[in-house]
């Protein structure tokens, strides 16, 4: 298993493909899905053949980046993900002599 980061309560590791239990589980919650999808759950196919893969493959693609599963220290428990995912400067509202911070100023690794 390899953990990302970890907290008191928490750690965040990376998915791995047992985890499509977990991921059906999770968008099968209408209350989880409620402002996603009107409530629908993903379809256990897709997680197979569409997210899981797409999730797994972007350790690669993108370094230090990526869905995270979240995961209870105390009971081993799957309690969701977080995505973490570099800021694209071309997004970026600010610009010179706007007083923001440029989207490179910190990043993983500075």
């Amino acid at each position: 298993m390899q953990i990302y980061l970890e907290t008191e309560r928490l750690y965040l590791r990376r998915f791995t493909s047992d985890d499509v239990d977990n991921l059906v589980d999770l968008d099968a919650d209408p209350a989880v899905m409620r402002y996603l999808t009107g409530g629908k759950p993903t379809p256990r196919g897709q997680v197979e053949q569409v997210i899981l893969p797409r999730i797994l493959g972007d350790y690669d693609r993108f370094p230090g980046f990526g869905c995270w599963a979240a995961v209870e220290k105390a009971t081993g428990a799957f309690v969701g993900w977080f995505l973490l995912r570099p800021r694209d400067a071309g997004a970026h509202p600010g610009g010179a002599g706007s007083g923001e911070a440029g989207s490179g100023e910190a990043s993983p690794g500075d």
